[in-house]
């Protein structure tokens, strides 16, 4: 069969569009657990969907609007290689708001700890965000499961009604380990409402708390010493 060269235009198209949204995926070659983990998810922005993924299921748009650094077809393409490798599943919500949404199967959700781990590794190459710096609500509270340190103030068992711009969660420490969930509670103990780059500056040490709620950005209710031990918990500080 010969093709004319309007087919041969169209072809090559398709082969270029098919090389973008699926590029060609090189392995280790290594019979190690590390490579083949890294086969899979160490190409880049993997590990950023998987730590949005952490904090629930996702419709497409809202991974793409947070990363906004990625193109649409290599999204697509991270999904459908975390989808074959049984980390992530796609699953449609049910009425009044059908919607399909992703989100991390139970094996996926063996990476919770490397995202936490590498999170403790980032803490120390942060500096301190800028006034206009994009800082989520969501993702700076599941940050807070990494930066926590149980051994900081051993006997905290409290429930805090975090409110950051107008996002609200839940954090629960409990046994010595950390919860966090998206709405409002009111049998919380401790109410603490903030935005995003005040609770970030207070946690990373930037600014005293004390400070911060002078000054009206940072306010708290709740007893006297609470603002106090929720920062020795939850702050990545360099200790002094």
């Amino acid at each position: 069969m010969i093709l004319e060269s309007s087919d041969l235009v169209l072809v090559y198209a398709a082969r270029v569009e098919h090389s973008r949204a699926e590029p060609k995926r090189r392995g280790y070659g290594q019979f190690c657990a590390v490579a083949s983990a890294l086969d899979v998810v160490g190409e880049r922005w993997t590990l950023l969907i998987v730590r949005d993924l952490v904090g629930g299921p996702k419709r497409y748009t809202d991974l793409r609007e947070g990363l906004p650094g990625i193109a649409t077809d290599l999204l697509t393409a991270r999904l459908r290689t975390l989808e074959a490798a049984g980390l992530v599943r796609r699953r449609t919500l049910p009425r009044p708001a059908p919607a399909s949404v992703y989100e991390l199967t139970e094996r996926g959700w063996m990476l919770g700890p490397v995202v936490q781990g590498l999170a403790r590794l980032g803490f120390t190459f942060l500096g301190e965000p800028t006034d206009d710096a994009d800082i989520p609500p969501e993702r700076l509270v599941i940050a807070l499961r990494a930066s926590f340190r149980p051994d900081a103030v051993p006997e905290l068992d409290a429930s805090y009604q975090l409110r950051l711009g107008d996002e609200s969660f839940v954090l629960a420490v409990r046994d010595g380990d950390v919860t966090a969930e998206r709405g409002e509670r009111a049998d919380s103990a401790v109410a603490i409402e903030t935005d995003a780059v005040t609770l970030t500056r207070v946690l990373g040490g930037h600014t005293d708390a004390r400070a911060a709620v002078a000054s009206g950005a940072l306010r708290v209710d709740g007893p006297p010493d609470a603002l106090e031990r929720f920062v020795a918990a939850l702050s990545w500080a360099p200790e002094s």
